[in-house]
């Protein structure tokens, strides 16, 4: 049966889209189930995207330049996309695309929790977006960030070339919980648990005592994101593909 430990869970791969050059962020707007994300088009610049997971439908978005990174509002569900052009809000419902009002803005990493937190290029600062302001995180400032994101408790995490790091809600402290393996992505799932991806692997955080657990082996991945149901979907350089738990039972049928 179906077990809530990750690490005896069994899974089977479910190809959503294959693509020439997959991306390494992901979002899901978790009303319709949709993926959205940005793949390259091979010319130098990010195409923003989307695929319906019960359909496998794929549709290109237009009118979004150069999106790199891409995040969901789970309350909303409206979805941002960030590129070398700055933040587009886009509203899946109504078929509506704005840019924010910020200039100056190249964006490598979106995360939103309450407000728009993101990562510029090159400088790998992170910040937020707060009543048309763009604000600097102060814990965080003149900090290398790859990428970050919130847990359930809203502690943050974060990762860059030297390892993963945490910083408890309400200080300010910055706590090195690993310097290995070298982690490339991370996302947090429907309640707020962090994952982290390696070149081989991909991680869980169990608690902020320092516990990160490797759940599966999986190679190459490159981004992470979560249903509806909180079934995992990843990308690889040519796919991106959801696993889905199954029993024991099943795997001898």
């Amino acid at each position: 049966m179906v077990t809530d430990d990750l690490l005896k869970q069994c899974y089977i791969k479910e190809t959503l889209v294959a693509l020439s050059h997959s991306p390494n962020q992901l979002a899901v707007n978790k009303l319709t189930n949709t993926v959205y994300f940005s793949f390259d088009s091979g010319q130098g610049e990010y195409i923003p995207a989307a695929v319906q997971i019960e359909t496998k439908k794929v549709t290109v978005l237009k009118g979004i330049k150069d999106a790199f990174a891409v995040t969901n509002d789970p309350l909303t569900h409206e979805m941002y996309f960030g590129g070398s052009n700055g933040i587009y809000r886009y509203d899946s419902v109504l078929q509506t695309l704005k840019r924010l009002a910020v200039k100056n803005l190249d964006i490598w990493w979106l995360f939103f929790k309450k407000n728009i937190y993101f990562i510029r290029f090159p400088s790998l600062n992170a910040y937020y977006y707060h009543e048309r302001t763009v604000k600097p995180i102060s814990f965080l400032k003149n900090v290398t960030v790859n990428q970050f994101v919130f847990d359930n408790e809203d502690n943050l995490f974060f990762i860059n070339g030297t390892g993963l790091y945490g910083i408890k809600n309400g200080e300010s402290d910055i706590i090195l919980m690993r310097d290995n393996p070298r982690f490339l992505g991370m996302a947090a799932n429907n309640k707020g648990h962090v994952y982290l991806c390696s070149e081989n692997e991909i991680f869980v955080i169990s608690k902020m005592i320092q516990k990160v657990k490797k759940i599966v082996n999986i190679q190459g991945v490159l981004g992470m994101t979560f249903d509806k149901d909180n079934n995992l979907i990843y990308s690889d350089s040519r796919e991106i593909i959801r696993l889905l738990p199954v029993s024991k039972s099943f795997l001898k049928l």
